[in-house]
């Protein structure tokens, strides 16, 4: 299927006068790759402008990727100064990209589209080294598609650039270890090593993939060559990438202790307060779920998710080619359109038992065995490893979400060499059940029900109608919200920024990074952000003490919904003595929009202003604290 024409554009013909082929039949016939990599940077031009501005939270971890930039450009130092639970390198990355183009979102928007386009280039790439154009071609018209929703997990502002560096970079080395497993060359194993040392360098565990994977194939030469000059040549060869990262690692280390770095910033180490006590809730949220039930129901939609991609192959046989087929493909559609419009768990019935399957990582799991067991009969198929490397470096990745494979949230991080096997293993049933066919009618089959696949994932994910019909503009420059969520903003924005101009300071809790950043406000302390376990009861004293040294004017308190974490409100399930702090020393002005904590995500807040005397002769609160304890 090397060969095979660009998944979703049909074969164009020369015409039937006999006349010399069109311009563009020549271009797809004489630069197939070309076209598709001009067609995967128009798919994403497309969708960047057909969802603009409308990436990412107002209150979540996405304002962490203006502020923490921009404090590091006042002169903070990354992890002393400022928590940061990442590698180092996407928030420098980000703060020399905002020294060089201005404190704009433009830049991080500019920053995401092309870190998404890359991508989808990359794993267009992978697809067509190890399986055929269409199938490369389709897998990243997926991605695409998966990476520009409106919310925080997206490609474009996401919630953190270190994961989508780091994916970036994760796919490269894949690219480039794949490259070397097919071709053998020495110079595609020190890229590879590079980029799995950047990644480490950007988010942990997409660096510890990446090693698992060199490591793979490091044994796996060994086992072929039987030689420990190929193995210490390999190993030199990966040398740069962990010398990079070693000499990083080194410095701040022994600058901050391995201790502050390990429980004061890397929280999800094991053994920290955050693993010990909210660990494993946020993990079983995102999908590290081991429930045997769901485990179970997950194999059998995937079974039958290829049962059903063999049948249409099998039932489409006679059709390719002919105008039922094309007719076929047109109600399919049609009706999709409709179904999403008045039937949406229809459609996301569709979409999980067969285009996008939950099950995905069983799927993943089938692919690399059967991988593994024809390698053990044919060890020198050089496409067999890197099948079975690409296999591997999935299944590792995709653990964390393996019950909630999901083309949204935070599985897009972690699902995408998934969905490339996923796509892999379904032309393979596409080839399977039209096996009677020739091969080129098998590979124009292959291609047709491929383009059916990015069709029916694009009608299912293609951005419709958005609630976020707001333009908030700010300093930073514009960026859509939902009206309620817009109005109040607005009048945050307002507040902070006409204390700031009559210098007075304003601290937001327990989460609502990104207005420090509109307004030029400083956090009073290095947690910008209050969450679950971040500060630990411990640190709370710390945050306590970092309040009374700074002694805010005002501080704003939103009803920001924290239930993925387990506990869900600030003051009431978690940081209960900072809370009880401020009710010492502030008392409540007034309120923005309606107060409430009954478990939506519509944003309020409420604004406390410092006592100038003794609490026991203060007057009365203008709002009754007992707002705090509503659900």
């Amino acid at each position: 299927m090397s060969d095979s024409p660009v998944a979703f554009v049909s074969p164009i013909h020369e015409s039937s006068a006999g006349d010399a082929p069109n311009l563009l039949s020549r271009i797809v016939r004489e630069s197939p790759d070309a076209v598709a990599r001009a067609a995967i940077v128009a798919v994403a031009g497309t969708l960047f402008w057909l969802t603009w501005a409308r990436w990412g939270d107002l209150q979540l971890d996405n304002g962490r990727e203006l502020y923490v930039p921009l404090e590091i450009l006042r002169g903070k130092l990354l992890y002393r100064d400022i928590f940061y639970a990442f590698g180092p390198l996407a928030p420098y990355a980000e703060a020399l990209l905002l020294v060089l183009f201005g404190q704009h979102l433009y830049v991080l928007y500019i920053l995401g589209l092309a870190t998404t386009i890359a991508d989808a280039l990359v794993v267009f790439n992978i697809g067509t080294m190890v399986e055929g154009r269409a199938v490369g071609l389709t897998a990243a018209v997926a991605v695409l598609l998966q990476g520009f929703q409106p919310t925080e997990f997206n490609y474009v502002f996401p919630w953190s650039y270190a994961g989508s560096l780091s994916l970036l970079l994760g796919l490269l080395c894949l690219c480039f270890t794949l490259r070397h497993i097919i071709h053998g060359t020495g110079r595609d194993l020190v890229l590879a090593g590079l980029a799995a040392g950047l990644a480490l360098l950007c988010k942990q565990e997409f660096g510890l993939v990446c090693y698992v994977l060199l490591a793979f194939v490091l044994l796996m030469e060994i086992a072929l060559y039987r030689s420990v000059r190929v193995l210490l040549r390999s190993i030199a060869l990966c040398t740069p990438g962990v010398v990079l990262w070693a000499l990083v690692y080194g410095w701040i280390f022994w600058s901050l202790t391995p201790s502050f770095m390990l429980f004061d910033n890397w929280v999800e180490i094991p053994g920290s307060y955050y693993m010990r006590i909210y660990g494993a809730h946020w993990a079983a949220f995102v999908g590290l779920r081991f429930n045997p039930f769901e485990l179970a129901v997950l194999v059998i939609s995937a079974t039958i998710c290829l049962v059903v991609w063999f049948w249409i192959a099998w039932m489409s046989r006679s059709s390719i080619g002919r105008w039922p087929f094309v007719a076929a493909v047109i109600l399919l559609a049609s009706g999709l359109i409709v179904l999403r419009q008045f039937s949406p768990p229809t459609t996301y019935l569709i979409l999980t038992l067969y285009i996008f399957p939950r099950g995905m990582f069983f799927i993943g799991c089938a692919f690399l065995a059967h991988t593994l067991y024809k390698l053990r009969k044919n060890r020198d198929d050089r496409r067999l490893l890197a099948k079975a490397a690409l296999g591997l470096f999935a299944l590792i990745l995709a653990i964390r979400v393996l019950a909630q494979i999901i083309p949204a949230g935070y599985s897009i991080f972690y699902d995408v060499p998934l969905v490339l096997i996923f796509l892999i293993v379904v032309a393979g049933c596409l080839d399977a059940g039209a096996r009677s066919l020739a091969v080129e009618q098998r590979r124009k089959l292959i291609a047709s029900l491929l383009t059916v696949e990015v069709l029916m994932l694009a009608i299912v994910l293609m951005p419709g109608h958005s609630e976020r019909t707001v333009r908030l503009e700010t300093a930073w420059g514009p960026i859509y919200l939902k009206p309620a969520d817009a109005g109040v903003a607005q009048q945050i924005i307002n507040f902070v920024s006409e204390q700031k101009r009559q210098g007075r300071r304003v601290a937001l809790l327990p989460e609502l990074p990104m207005v420090y950043a509109f307004t030029g406000m400083e956090a009073p302390s290095r947690w910008y952000t209050l969450v679950p376990g971040c500060p630990s009861p411990q640190q709370e004293q710390d945050y306590i003490s970092d309040l009374k040294h700074v002694a805010p004017d005002y501080i704003i308190l939103t009803n920001r919904y924290t239930g993925e974490y387990g506990p869900a409100y600030f003051g009431i399930d978690y940081d209960r003595q900072i809370v009880h702090w401020i009710e010492t020393n502030y008392r409540i002005d007034r309120q923005f929009d309606s107060f409430r904590r009954d478990r939506s995500r519509t944003l309020a807040a409420l604004l406390y202003e410092r006592l100038r005397r003794s609490p026991s002769v203060s007057s009365a609160p203008a709002i009754n604290p007992s707002h705090i304890e509503q659900r």
